[in-house]
């Protein structure tokens, strides 16, 4: 397949340029001008960048990640694919060592299945090595302590059978900086949140590989103007940092202040939706929780804690250049290149290049979503 006449996004330069791009074997084969040969389509000079990847997410569509089954993986697959996502990340919350050892297994069957619509390239664990004070939806009950023999048994079965791990963290748990080494060494990454860890912390599980900073403000210690607390240190620090760009979680012009501080180079946007994702308002439920919808802001049902959200990558991206001013060829990363290079998938995914998986959206000048592809296929 060769597509023509599309501005192609080139994310090293972070520009568009009008070229051609083959794709063969569900992977860019060629980029250049006047490439030849069969199955060509014709983009009428519109927008071609890579696919969105969501490294947070928790479920949509009613289907909540942690207790569905393959056949509940093929059908949200749908949902992210529609909203340009290529690639997610399933992501699980506090609960019992053994549900979350079941998701994993059940996301590795889903990702062998040809009805399967988008990429599930690793998966990430947020819960239960989090800090009680810092909860936000998750069940205290389940909430405790890192564990060295859990940890393999999640590493034994993601990335030592190829699956990538991304594992949120409170690093000033007991036993937190040991397991940050381990998750590191065998090749998991971390992510620090729910957390009220000092400096002096955090720059220790820096140290040891953490790489990021879970849903920035959000379940973590404020800023105080005599203590930076975990939130002045992200912001500061050279680690990437998630936000929930759905103008809910964060308003916008604290998202303007994390975009002048960290830039476009340093933001995941991610969605941590959860199940009402793509339903209208309602009461829904949430691992042992009750929810309630209202205006797409999901809050634990009799209480004002936010519990997720029902947004999605293609929303938060036109957020996150309405609300900072910035343009799409820098805003591209924070969806792309970003996320990919977090969680170590960017030498497959996250660009336009040869011999990456082929997968892309086209946009139209008003940045409409008019076609995805995964791995050279139209979803």
């Amino acid at each position: 397949m060769i597509i023509k006449n599309a501005k192609v996004y080139r994310t090293n330069e972070k520009v568009f340029k009008a070229c051609d791009v083959m794709i063969q074997d569900g992977r860019f084969k060629q980029i250049g001008e006047n490439i030849n040969g069969e199955n060509i389509i014709d983009c009428g000079g519109k927008y071609m960048v890579p696919g969105f990847v969501d490294i947070h997410t928790h479920g949509a569509i009613g289907i909540d990640m942690i207790w569905t089954d393959v056949d509940g993986f093929v059908e949200i697959s749908g949902h992210y694919a529609k909203n340009g996502v290529t690639t997610i990340f399933p992501t699980t919350m506090s609960t019992e060592h053994e549900n979350i050892i079941k998701m994993i297994e059940i996301v590795k069957s889903a990702r062998t299945s040809p009805e399967l619509k988008v990429n599930f390239a690793g998966v990430h664990i947020e819960g239960p090595y989090i800090n009680k004070n810092r909860a936000g939806a998750h069940s205290l009950d389940m909430i405790k302590n890192p564990n060295m023999a859990e940890l393999n048994d999640m590493l034994n079965v993601t990335v030592k059978s190829g699956l990538h791990a991304h594992i949120t963290i409170a690093p000033e748990l007991d036993g937190a900086i040991d397991c940050i080494k381990e998750a590191n060494r065998n090749g998991a990454s971390i992510t620090m949140g729910h957390t009220e860890a000092s400096k002096q912390i955090i720059d220790e599980a820096v140290k040891n590989g953490a790489v990021s900073y879970t849903h920035l403000f959000n379940a973590m210690s404020p800023i105080h103007h005599r203590d930076a607390g975990v939130a002045g240190n992200a912001l500061t620090g050279d680690t990437f940092v998630e936000i929930i760009c759905d103008g809910i979680h964060l308003c916008k012009e604290v998202v303007n202040l994390a975009y002048k501080v960290k830039g476009c180079d340093k933001i995941i946007l991610v969605s941590d939706s959860m199940s009402a994702a793509g339903l209208t308002d309602g009461e829904y439920g949430l691992e042992s929780l009750k929810v309630v919808v209202k205006d797409g802001k999901v809050t634990v049902k009799g209480t004002d804690t936010i519990a997720g959200s029902t947004t999605n990558l293609y929303l938060e991206l036109l957020n996150f250049m309405k609300f900072t001013g910035e343009k799409i060829e820098n805003a591209l990363l924070t969806v792309t290149k970003n996320p990919c290079e977090a969680v170590e998938i960017y030498d497959r995914k996250g660009s336009i290049d040869i011999s990456k998986d082929a997968d892309f959206v086209i946009l139209d000048e008003n940045y409409n979503i008019n076609a995805v592809y995964v791995n050279g296929k139209a979803v």
